[in-house]
């Protein structure tokens, strides 16, 4: 089988030739998905050289629209020939048939969905909004853990947070469970520190709000009011997390700001807790090699691929809260993120809780890491990247909290 792509503005038209069957049903979902997870979600496939569609080829077809249908995408199939047109007709997928072109796509020329080839795009979501600051529970690596620096917080809709938690009732039952967490949207998905549990999560349902014990913490509420788009292109396969902080600070002139991104991951690089700190109960120091007791740091760039849910935030000067960001000097972020397995998103403008409500509900989420970039000379993992997503963000009322 033989498949050509042709650019009519915001369409893909796909020129296929030959036999859509078992052999070769695989191969055109997985070429066809890929263009999806390029961005491309209006997908017009000409069939006038379909030669033969099976029952495989009819199921590759239905991946292809079940995708589409999850980013408000379209698929359409035209010129079909009378076997093509006739199998689909007969197992009731003729609603995919068109009488011909849809009537905006260009006769011929280059051009692609959602309007050039910008790398970035800006969305003003909302000029006034903001967000409030808080660091609830104050505990620093490696204090002895005490039932007074634990702090029940709440994680409604309107907030977002990252810190060290634990789901548990109450701060003593919280002692040896205390783990990586993050919240968006009234979402909390948590790491156990036994270094072998997979992820757990709350979601804000009805009259239930997701809440957490927390040793240590940043919680945000408010709006979110700028959106980026961020996509790669030719001379920019992906982009450095330093590169998309940077590119917050600049249109927040320079104030610390609070962000959520949703992207697909080219690599992460951080740490994760394999040891409840509520275990410690003395002040000491814990240095190498006993630190490989109590974190774990990934020996390699990490879940290309997948979809990246981070929360973070971001100023221009470091502090208690806030360390330095070795990749981009006089920056400091804290950000902790959340693996998912890979669903695209839609295009253009799209709302922060909509779209992670669907990673949510989806597939369960895979880890949980404090994002930390390896500078070390030749060995070094670099920095913490992402092929394309969404980006919100919005400064901060209340800065001076984190001094």
């Amino acid at each position: 089988m033989k498949i050509e792509f042709e650019s009519r503005g915001k369409y893909l038209l796909i020129h296929s030739n030959g036999r859509l069957d078992a052999t070769w049903a695989e191969y055109f979902a997985d070429t066809l998905l890929n263009q999806i997870r390029n961005g491309r979600h209006q997908l017009v496939m000409d069939a006038s050289q379909l030669a033969f569609l099976s029952s495989a080829g009819i199921r590759s077809l239905l991946i292809i629209h079940k995708a589409l249908a999850g980013v408000s995408g379209r698929f359409s199939i035209v010129n079909a020939t009378d076997f093509v047109d006739r199998t689909l007709r007969t197992c009731g997928f003729q609603t995919w048939l068109e009488a011909g072109y849809p009537g905006d796509m260009p006769s011929a020329g280059p051009g692609k969905e959602g309007g050039g080839d910008a790398r970035i795009r800006h969305f003003v979501m909302n000029e006034a909004a903001s967000l409030c600051v808080s660091t609830p529970g104050d505990w620093r690596p490696w204090q002895a853990v005490y039932e007074d620096r634990v702090v029940a917080t709440s994680f409604p809709r309107d907030s977002f947070g990252l810190g060290i938690g634990s789901a548990a009732a109450s701060a003593e039952e919280a002692r040896r469970h205390f783990g990586e967490f993050l919240a968006v949207a009234g979402n909390v998905v948590y790491l156990p520190p036994d270094g072998e549990s997979p992820p757990d999560y709350l979601i804000a349902e009805k009259e239930f709000t997701p809440r957490m014990q927390c040793l240590q913490a940043l919680c945000l509420t408010g709006e979110m009011g700028h959106l980026i788009r961020f996509a790669p292109t030719d001379e920019l396969p992906f982009h450095a997390l330093s590169v998309l902080l940077k590119d917050i600070l600049v249109r927040t002139g320079g104030n610390p700001a609070g962000f959520v991104i949703l992207g697909e991951i080219e690599g992460l690089v951080g740490t994760a807790l394999i040891r409840s700190p509520g275990s410690i109960e003395t002040d000491r120091e814990i240095d190498f090699p006993e630190i490989r007791d109590w974190l774990t740091f990934c020996g390699e760039r990490c879940y290309r691929r997948q979809q990246a849910l981070l929360v973070g935030v971001v100023a221009d000067k470091s502090g208690p809260h806030l360390p330095p960001v070795p990749m981009a000097d006089s920056m400091s972020a804290h950000i902790h993120g959340a693996v998912f397995p890979y669903q695209p998103l839609p295009n253009g403008r799209i709302e922060l809780a909509a779209a992670v409500e669907r990673f949510f509900n989806g597939p369960p989420p895979l880890s949980v890491m404090h994002l930390a970039a390896d500078d070390r000379p030749v060995v070094g993992l670099g920095e913490s990247a992402l092929v394309r997503g969404a980006c919100w963000f919005s400064p901060l009322q209340n800065p001076e909290v984190l001094s």
